[in-house]
């Protein structure tokens, strides 16, 4: 390996390949790419010289794309798996569901391509740390970005796109609706009518709340066969109380908009991580939890048992899906000292989580660690009053 990022893009039609090649041609000096005009002649490249990312056509004749990344998937579970799709039915797409860790509309805009796979680059960089890459490499079903956290983002890409319109997608998933219900109707929020309409309840929440929970409810609803005593349920109440207070903490200290929109995403997916290795790693999370019964906290547990930690993995997945730097690194970092200077998402997430603990919150195994107010005191100094109020009055 050279150190720089190796790209191989996989399309039967030349004329597709060759557009790549001419919308990319400025990244030469950051990129390694190559072009192949079918899933077996990809396949001949992968094994000839490793590759860090892959980015193939979906509706490919003979080994289509979901075919092909399902031989990556298997034959090099490192490399980070794109599919361009074009005008796919809804069949093709549930049938590639798993192999891609990501879909993006073809034709695809220039610009969105070359973030994705920057994004998706960076992180293939993270899996050369070798614990990363022997346990993510086995996770035979890493969660693709929920469909209705993608097809939001395309409609507030359009000029006159409107409430009712964000409220129809959420009403075609009953899951997310009902999530979305449940939050807009709770204590949180105070409203003094009950709200029925999911499309008022956008109206309610706003749209990074929205897209959040859009986020969220997928990842939730693509993972199974988690370790007895793991309460999905815990999680998500923690999951919902540190993305209030995080988004509370940052409107009390007048951050900008976008920046408390990042704080409450970054507190909503802060344990997404913990979902994943607990769902496709049960037994290794059952040790887990007997070293966390034991006194160990849960990061000095899994790098014990695992050799990575759980922001790592919810970092990873984050990155590959593109989300925001400042939520990626909120992911990342939200059991590291929370670094206020000055505040930002990565710290007040962080923050977050340990002034939750202090109020013995996020008791997903049912291990409530006891509180801890010289510590909370020592972290966060002048800061430890006020924002103890907005964990405690988040929203």
């Amino acid at each position: 390996m050279t150190g720089r990022t190796r790209i191989l893009f996989v399309d039967d039609e030349p004329l597709v390949l060759q557009a790549l090649e001419r919308q990319l041609r400025g990244l030469r000096g950051e990129w390694d790419m190559a072009f192949a005009d079918s899933g077996e002649r990809a396949l001949e490249r992968l094994s000839l010289a490793p590759f860090d990312v892959v980015v193939a056509d979906l509706g490919m004749p003979g080994m289509d794309g979901t075919a092909f990344l399902g031989q990556v998937m298997n034959r090099y579970p490192g490399v980070v798996r794109l599919i361009l799709t074009g005008h796919s039915s809804a069949a093709q797409m549930l049938h590639a569901e798993g192999v891609a860790h990501q879909y993006l509309a073809k034709p695809c805009e220039p610009e969105t391509l070359r973030a994705v796979i920057r994004s998706a680059a960076g992180t293939a960089s993270a899996m050369r740390n070798e614990a990363v890459r022997r346990i993510l490499g086995g996770v035979r079903r890493l969660p693709a970005l929920p469909a209705a956290y993608q097809e939001i983002q395309t409609l507030l890409e359009e000029e006159d796109v409107k409430i009712a319109d964000l409220g129809r997608v959420v009403k075609r998933d009953p899951g997310l609706a009902a999530n979305v219900l449940k939050v807009v109707n709770s204590a949180y929020f105070g409203l003094r009518q009950h709200v029925s309409d999911p499309a008022d309840a956008v109206a309610y929440l706003g749209i990074d709340t929205l897209k959040g929970l859009a986020l969220v409810h997928g990842v939730f609803g693509q993972v199974t066969d988690l370790p007895a005593g793991f309460s999905v349920g815990g999680l998500w109440s923690h999951c919902l109380q540190v993305a209030l207070a995080s988004r509370g903490i940052a409107r009390h200290e007048r951050l900008p908009r976008e920046v408390q929109g990042d704080c409450f995403t970054g507190g909503l997916l802060h344990d997404v991580g913990l979902l994943i290795l607990a769902s496709a790693l049960p037994d290794a999370y059952g040790a887990v939890r007997g070293l966390m019964a034991s006194g160990q906290d849960i990061v000095a547990a899994e790098m014990s048992v695992l050799g990575v930690h759980h922001g790592e993995v919810g970092a990873w997945i984050l990155g590959l899906w593109a989300l925001p730097a400042p939520v990626v690194q909120a992911v990342a970092a939200h059991h590291a000292p929370p670094d206020l200077d000055p505040p930002g998402p990565a710290g007040i997430v962080s923050a977050v989580e340990v002034l939750s603990a202090a109020h013995g919150d996020g008791a997903v195994f049912g291990l409530v660690r006891d509180p801890d107010p010289g510590r909370v005191q020592a972290l966060l100094g002048p800061r430890a009053e006020a924002w103890t109020a907005a964990l405690e009055s988040p929203d």
